[in-house]
């Protein structure tokens, strides 16, 4: 089972597989998280261009044309392992945290009602990294290794859709595709003969649908997303004798998994808004990805064959805040409980062949910054500075007769939020604050890969956006 608290709380013992050798896995395995970490991941009910990558409704909602980001830079990001039989290993994993934190969203508006967006554009680009001194556990006792990797992407590209029905509904669909191949080479610490050789290829298209409720213009916010349709191809292979040794050498030392999996209204995300003032409001979500489909099943870097994944439903909650201070600066705040969809898995016995769960390629992933430790909490404050243009105009309601001309009258719609409503919301805005991340894991004797892991971090989230 998976129990928090890092090291006493957990019990671990020797394992009784031969090997486990690290395995890269495949990065994009599911859509980034591109919500803005200025706002802790709430991305339902705050209009930004960032954030309509999550609720696409958001990209009808925005007022005026923008582009938004919100990376993260790391002050401390340390990683702490225990393996069997082993001491405390702690490893530095740089100032970066979050890749997609840093791809910015961008949304044009046709119209006061229309906006487009194109965020994830990825072009063909080739990366080699190499990693040294990762540890692992070896034939019961932990050593280390160094990775060369060989990353492709071939692709990616997403595009959003939004659209403003009224000052109470408004709708928006994202669709976004990625492909990519991983080969790496494992060796032992300082070179040698390779311990494994393994490629991996993954292809993703997943298409969202967003919803926007205003049932108190500028006063209350429900959003709703969905991930309306995912489909992921991907295949693994491997080179190494651990894989004929495994079985029985019927194969060669090859170990091959490929897989087609798709899924309908998989993950749901939900949150609201509650407005005190534009720039005094308090917004929540609630986000839930469902367990993999029956039948899923990856490539275990540890028994080296093909097993079922020992996969759960997550609930994820998050939560932010915002209080103006002055007319140019508000202070901001926020809170997040992120938990495990994978469970610790078991190793194959006599009659079965165990379940593939938390193990050495996921950490690799968290070493490599492609993924943090779950369950975790975090939390974070900072401050705001609005430098926003000119006194607010009143605008023309396009709209107002179905044959789309105008009818003379000027309407003022709701502001939103972070725009009081005597200004424009065009100009700048920027934002930094300090964040403070925990999270814990162990794993018993009965897991694929006992061990204890704690990964803390502490950061600089930064905002900056340009509305025209």
């Amino acid at each position: 089972m998976i129990r928090k608290g890092f090291p006493g709380k957990t019990v671990i013992i020797g394992l009784a597989g031969p090997v486990s050798v690290i395995g890269l896995a495949m990065p994009f395995a599911a859509p980034p998280a591109l919500a803005s970490a200025f706002n802790m991941g709430v991305a339902t009910t705050i209009p930004d261009a960032q954030n309509a990558q999550v609720n696409p409704a958001l990209a009808g909602a925005l007022e005026r044309t923008e582009i938004s980001a919100s990376p993260t830079i790391s002050i401390q990001n340390s990683l702490l392992l225990r393996y069997p039989d082993s001491g405390t290993i702690e490893k530095q994993m740089g100032i970066l945290g979050d890749a997609s934190s840093f791809i910015p969203g961008f949304v044009y508006k046709l119209s006061p009602r229309l906006g487009i967006g194109v965020s994830e554009i990825l072009p063909p680009i080739k990366l080699n990294q190499k990693i040294t001194g990762v540890p692992i556990v070896i034939l019961n006792s932990t050593q280390q290794i160094d990775i060369d990797a060989t990353v492709k992407v071939r692709g990616g590209l997403g595009g959003v859709i939004g659209y403003r029905f009224s000052d109470n509904l408004s709708l928006g669909v994202k669709a976004s595709y990625r492909s990519v191949t991983i080969d790496a080479n494992v060796v032992p610490e300082g070179g040698g003969d390779p311990l494994a050789i393994q490629h991996q290829d993954m292809t993703t298209f997943n298409v969202l649908g967003g919803i926007l409720l205003e049932p108190l213009p500028g006063r209350l916010r429900i959003g709703l997303s969905t991930l309306v349709l995912g489909s992921t191809s991907s295949s693994t292979s491997v080179e190494s004798a651990f894989v004929a040794q495994n079985n029985s050498g019927t194969d060669g030392g090859r170990g091959q998994s490929a897989a087609t999996a798709s899924g309908t209204f998989s993950q749901f995300i939900a949150g609201g808004s509650l407005l005190l003032s534009p720039r005094r409001f308090l917004a929540a979500d609630i986000d839930y990805k469902a367990a993999s489909s029956a039948g899923a099943k990856e490539f275990s870097m540890v028994d080296f064959k093909e097993k079922p994944v020992d996969s759960y439903a997550r609930v994820d909650f998050h939560l932010t805040g915002e209080w103006s201070i002055s007319r140019t600066a508000s202070v901001v705040g926020g809170y997040a409980l992120e938990n495990a969809s994978k469970g610790p898995g078991s190793r194959s016995g006599v009659n079965d062949t165990g379940k593939a769960g938390f193990g050495s390629g996921d950490v690799i992933q968290i070493y490599t910054g492609q993924a943090s430790l779950v369950p975790a909490y975090s939390f974070m404050g900072g401050i705001k500075l609005y430098m926003l243009n000119e006194p607010r105009r009143d605008h023309a309601d396009l709209d107002d007769k179905k044959d789309g001309k105008k009818d003379g009258k000027k309407k003022n719609h709701p502001a939103i939020p972070g725009t009081p409503a005597n200004e424009e919301p065009t100009g700048w805005i920027l934002g930094v604050g300090i964040g403070y991340r925990k999270a814990s894991l162990g794993i018993d004797q009965d897991g694929e890969l006992p061990g204890a892991y704690q990964q803390t971090r502490i950061y600089l989230p930064i905002e900056i956006t340009r509305r025209f």
